[in-house]
């Protein structure tokens, strides 16, 4: 944190000098100290991630809480084969640790703004959208049932595409095994997950006392069973500041149903009154 601040109040008013920040700062990336919080960091995120499924060394050096706990406290050199699988993981993942990026932001107990249009996408794979490009013929099947026919084929067809497919899979069982079971989304990881649902706790999560936080999400934030929790903390909490709700008529987005319903969703210091507005078609 010390270090991090000290490259941020370097000067950068002229080109010599924002040279300088920068070599600084790649410099404290590059650091040991830094390696080893970032590793402990993407270990404990892994432990949730760690191919289990096939016995051997990989499985046998899965990260359990004696073990991460040991990596943390730095007693003694862990073993090569963690090391190598978490960062892989972390790679193939792409974990990003807020609080290591931005650790003079959580210092002062996180951010004063944040501002979002999140995916929105299920936490699921989609078989048509895989196979579009690499086997068109199992993307435009007739039905569900013909497709996992033409799948189940690829086996022996095709093992590079089946070996792909199913790396895939696990991606995802991995990503959806994370969101449900870390600890990480105790209010939005239910059912069927969207990551819209997970960006939004997460955006609560970032701000300071005093922050808000603004984004564009489906109604379904609001109204759904899945996420009820999330809004119900949120009013009790005296957190909802304000939900613009709007059908896409308009339409303000041409790839959207024109039924479909999205809302400016604002979370943070509320008051006793949160504003409420549904079915809009027009900002004024």
């Amino acid at each position: 944190e010390q270090a991090i601040r000290a490259v941020e109040q370097a000067p950068d008013t002229d080109v010599a000098a924002l040279a300088e920040k920068e070599r600084s700062w790649q410099a404290l990336l590059a650091s040991q100290a830094y390696e080893e919080q970032k590793l402990v960091a993407d270990a404990w995120c892994a432990a949730f991630l760690w191919p289990k499924d096939r016995p051997g060394p990989v499985a046998d050096a899965a990260p359990t809480t004696a073990v991460w706990r040991s990596l943390r406290d730095q007693e003694g050199q862990p073993p090569s084969v963690l090391v190598e699988t978490t960062k892989k993981i972390a790679e193939q993942y792409a974990l990003f640790h807020w609080d290591l990026a931005f650790p003079q932001v959580f210092a002062r107990g996180g951010f004063d703004v944040v501002l979002g249009n999140p995916p929105w996408e299920h936490l699921e794979l989609k078989e048509q959208e895989f196979f579009a490009e690499r086997e068109p013929s199992i993307a435009n099947a007739q039905n569900a049932a013909a497709r996992k026919k033409l799948i189940a084929a690829v086996r022996t067809s095709n093992p590079e595409l089946w070996r792909a497919y199913q790396d895939a899979k696990r991606m995802i069982d991995g990503e959806t095994h994370f969101a449900r079971a870390s600890g990480r989304y105790p209010l939005c990881a239910k059912g069927r997950i969207n990551t819209y649902a997970l960006f939004a706790e997460h955006n609560w999560r970032l701000l300071n006392p005093h922050g808000r936080a603004g984004f564009i999400v489906p109604t379904g934030i609001a109204t759904d069973d899945t996420t009820k929790e999330y809004f119900s903390t949120l009013a009790q909490h005296k957190r909802l500041v304000s939900v613009y709700d709007f059908e896409n008529r308009k339409p303000y987005f041409r790839d959207v149903d024109a039924r479909y319903r999205f809302c400016l969703f604002t979370i943070g210091v509320g008051s006793e009154r949160a504003e409420l507005v549904f079915f809009v078609h027009d900002v004024d």
